[in-house]
């Protein structure tokens, strides 16, 4: 059964409810404040992809993206990387500038 979204026309405020075809278009009541007279909303797709998909897709994208040894090229892949992978940003730009400093001081390790 697909999803529908409803705005109440008393309280404004928007609801979802999970419902067959041939109820979607009757009345629905508001969670909120109770009433009936609510509106069916157009709603956004959303298309699923697995994090296999997403890394195929960055993938595709670097290889056309430019030089990958620059830097500022790499940061912004590493930050679309992590937004598809669900990682935290900071994380990923941290680990990114301590290889970045590690290349610059030589690579040596103290």
């Amino acid at each position: 059964m697909p999803l529908y979204e409803y705005r109440c026309q008393d309280c404004r405020k928007r609801f979802t409810k999970l419902l067959g075809i041939s109820q979607r278009d009757e009345p629905q009541q508001c969670p909120s404040c109770g009433s009936t007279a609510s509106r069916r909303l157009i709603s956004r797709v959303a298309r699923l992809r697995t994090e296999d998909q997403m890394l195929d897709d960055l993938a595709d994208s670097m290889e056309f993206a430019g030089d990958p040894d620059d830097p500022a090229m790499m940061r912004q892949f590493m930050r679309e990387m992590s937004a598809a992978m669900d990682e935290d940003p900071h994380e990923m730009e941290a680990m990114f500038e301590e290889e970045l400093a590690g290349a610059t001081d030589g690579g040596e390790d103290e």
